[in-house]
């Protein structure tokens, strides 16, 4: 008997995400693969372990590690992981080196890869150093903006010629040149992030008006390319069981909020 008509309340999605559900939580191992995935070189997101004793067993940390480790518990499968600068995240994406990112998602991605499960919200923007006005994107135009390589901050900001940007490799080379009092008078990215390494850094101090770009999501951005494609819905079921029960906002708060504990 067809499982639609035992059940037919649900739609014919979200059946065939349950039956996907249930045969990896019956048998996970059955069909283990191995995932090539990018660690996106960001703290909290992903680093290399700072505890020296442990690094041989767990040479990397961070968001993205932990929901990898919770993924593979889960489903049996296993990843390959190389730690790896944001710019070049987004290129092996598109050329299919790596089947799968966990990253916040832009549209500009849409081409290359497909948008998988989400996982938490992320806010995108722009802070400048303590006395410098930034009320509006007008105020963008009159300051030099430290950033990552290749991070994608707001579709417009993004491409927009008139607003000076210094790129550079991660978020606190930027934050630490935009308080140097060199050109950089501002920071962009996403703001928890850049929130979390201010407060590690005890520079609070040092910033002030915040403004808000853009809002996204924090997703599985799978490759066009991936050999392992077909592989794909599996993949997302097991994220999204890890999204449901509340792990991963249980990870994401526990690197990013610690003086929460």
């Amino acid at each position: 008997m067809p499982i639609s008509t035992l059940y037919p309340c649900l739609r014919q999605s979200q059946l065939t995400f349950w039956v996907v559900v249930l045969l990896w939580t019956v048998c996970p191992k059955a069909h283990a693969a191995e995932f090539r995935v990018d660690l996106i070189q960001l703290d909290p997101w992903a680093k290399p372990n700072p505890d020296a004793a442990l690094r041989g067993r767990e040479p990397h940390v961070g968001i993205v590690v932990d929901l990898l480790n919770e993924f593979e518990r889960r489903s049996g499968h296993s990843t390959v992981r190389t730690l790896t600068p944001y710019a070049r995240v987004e290129r092996n994406l598109q050329l299919g080196e790596v089947d799968f990112s966990l990253m916040a998602w832009g549209e500009a991605r849409a081409s290359y890869a497909n948008r998988g499960t989400a996982f938490v919200p992320l806010e995108f923007g722009v802070m400048a150093r303590k006395g410098v006005s930034l009320k509006s994107y007008a105020d963008l135009l009159k300051v030099v903006v430290a950033a990552p390589r290749g991070l994608k901050v707001d579709p417009r900001f993004d491409v927009d010629p008139d607003v000076r940007k210094e790129l550079l490799l991660d978020y606190t080379q930027a934050i630490r040149m935009t308080i140097a009092e060199r050109d950089a008078k501002a920071v962009a990215g996403s703001l928890s992030s850049l929130n979390h390494i201010i407060h590690k850094l005890g520079l609070e101090a040092e910033f002030g008006d915040v403004l808000v770009l853009n809002t996204t999501y924090l997703t599985v951005a799978f490759s066009k390319k991936s050999p392992l494609s077909s592989a794909e819905a599996q993949v997302n079921a097991v994220f999204k069981a890890i999204v449901d029960d509340g792990t991963a906002k249980k990870i994401y708060e526990r690197w990013m909020f610690p003086e929460r504990k």
